[in-house]
């Protein structure tokens, strides 16, 4: 659904750029009295109003890299945690053997691959047994690097800052490797979805404004852009996703929250605007003008229309910012007519 957020014209009160102050009565027919309107800076722009919901930027499942039996949880749903801090913990009393094993397997080996060494280079012992002490070593330091990590393993630390979004484990249950046991998102930077008709997606493009308001917030509004334009239809609504970027400094906003999009479309430097259908008017051969007041006379401008708005018809071209157009009076003047700038009640 669109709606018309912006008169792009407005009254002349004293428009001494368009138009002189007349000197008196010379013999010449008197100034046409006349009203303008003048184009502005901002021409005209539309918004369109959609609902959406606020979506995570960046999202992650929490899980373990082993299996075992959860022995400690230090986080809540909707708990903020800083990156790298401890979230949860395994029992790593059989990965801490393993590791103490394999460090003293380690060690073992370190010091018969040293003596080993002496006893070769004295030429005491042959190549053969020499190049299976190094193997060992090698051997053993792989095996108490697996088991060093098998037991970090045991420690689930956030991989970035957030918040948690879901908490899925509880303390003492059994979990295999990859199992969720919670998700963080960040909500720095948000998403809003929307859902945008088949009919209305021409007209969104990357990088839009948009304002956002959450009801939850009490109507409160944030400033976004275009992030994603989704080229796929759902083949149930024909209608494509769209997504919003909107920054969550004060941190309020959370994901799940429903929120009303309004994308604006037009732009201040768009040469389109919109004017009262009574001002064009059309010359002997079917063209469209309008009146202008320049320097104290009304002058001819041909323009291009479009379509017809709750507010008139838009200008697509042929008017600039700064032009005055004559709105009532236009009937009585011709090209070069002196006119008379009254104000507009």
């Amino acid at each position: 659904m669109k709606t018309y957020q912006l008169m792009v014209l407005a009254p002349v009160l004293l428009l001494s750029a368009c138009v002189r102050k007349d000197k008196g009565f010379d013999g010449t027919p008197a100034p046409v009295k006349v009203e303008v309107i003048q184009v502005g800076a901002e021409t005209g722009s539309s918004s369109s109003r959609y609902s959406g919901t606020v979506e995570e930027e960046n999202g992650t499942i929490l899980s373990f890299a082993t299996a075992g039996t959860v022995e400690g949880v230090f986080f809540k749903e909707g708990q903020r945690v800083s990156k790298g801090q401890l979230l949860a913990t395994l029992n790593s009393t059989q990965a801490r053997n393993l590791y103490d094993a394999a460090k003293a397997s380690l060690a073992q080996a370190t010091d018969a691959c040293r003596r080993m060494k002496e006893l070769h280079d004295k030429g005491s012992l042959p190549d053969i047994k020499w190049v299976d002490a190094q193997t060992a070593l090698d051997q053993a330091r792989s095996a108490e690097r697996v088991a060093a990590k098998s037991l970090a393993d045991c420690r689930l630390y956030a991989p970035f800052s957030g918040v948690i979004a879901d908490k899925s484990v509880e303390r003492g249950q059994n979990i295999a490797p990859g199992s969720p046991v919670g998700r963080l998102v960040t909500v720095g930077e948000l998403k809003v979805k929307v859902s945008v008709p088949e009919t209305e997606i021409d007209g969104i493009a990357l990088g839009q404004q948009a304002t956002v308001s959450i009801a939850a917030l009490g109507g409160r509004s944030y400033a976004g852009k275009v992030s994603e334009k989704g080229i796929v239809a759902d083949p149930m609504s024909r209608s494509y996703d769209v997504k919003i970027r909107i920054s969550n400094s004060d941190g309020k906003l959370m994901p799940g929250m429903v929120a009303d999009v309004a994308l604006t479309s037009g732009s201040p430097r768009a040469t389109a605007c919109v004017v009262p259908a009574d001002v064009v008017m059309l010359d002997e051969n079917n063209r469209e003008f309008v009146w202008l007041a320049q320097g104290g006379k009304a002058a001819k401008r041909f323009v291009t229309c479009g379509d017809y708005t709750p507010y008139g018809v838009t200008v697509a071209s042929g008017l600039t910012a700064g032009d005055c157009i004559i709105s009532a009076g236009q009937q009585k003047v011709s090209q070069g007519t002196r006119i008379k700038v009254s104000v507009k009640k």
